[in-house]
């Protein structure tokens, strides 16, 4: 009975988006206290969900990057840190930017591209803010220089 609810829950929360091996154990965890999951019953679960194909770290980490470089284009600096806050293992972060090179100067130059309103300020506030705006998006500072040198020259 236990494990059925466990699964029903964890097939409501797979609904709205793919969920790290991490979240989907958080998740177990915090319903444990309405629900009383054992440790037995939250493990047999997230190994039935894995054996079905609904969890897969290495499928969720090429997923995650790819929406995030579509929808809102980050540093891989930014991107390893979101990716170990979600609770997926350095070594599958590691593994897949090993993998997958991006150019992160023509991410960063398209994303100054997209500022407006650094094209109308002063040439010393323009390079403060446009650099320091990169180093927020998660990119190295050699990079940012490099954008904002192609941008705006």
């Amino acid at each position: 009975m236990s494990i059925e609810k466990a699964i029903s829950l964890c097939y409501f929360f797979l609904k709205f988006r793919p969920r790290t091996e991490a979240e989907i154990i958080r998740y177990l965890e915090r319903k444990s206290l309405r629900f009383h999951f054992s440790n037995e019953i939250i493990h047999a679960t997230v190994t039935q969900l894995k054996q079905g194909g609904f969890i897969n770290d290495e499928k969720f980490v090429k997923m995650y990057v790819a929406n995030r470089n579509l929808l809102k284009p980050r540093g891989s600096f930014l991107l390893k840190r979101e990716l170990s806050h979600l609770g997926i293992q350095k070594n599958l972060i590691e593994e897949y930017f090993s993998q997958n090179k991006t150019d992160e100067t023509k991410t960063a130059i398209d994303l100054l591209k997209r500022r407006e309103s650094l094209k109308r300020l002063d040439e010393k506030i323009r390079f403060k803010k446009a650099i320091s705006y990169l180093l927020r998006k998660g990119f190295t500072y050699d990079i940012a220089k490099k954008a904002y040198s192609a941008s705006y020259y």
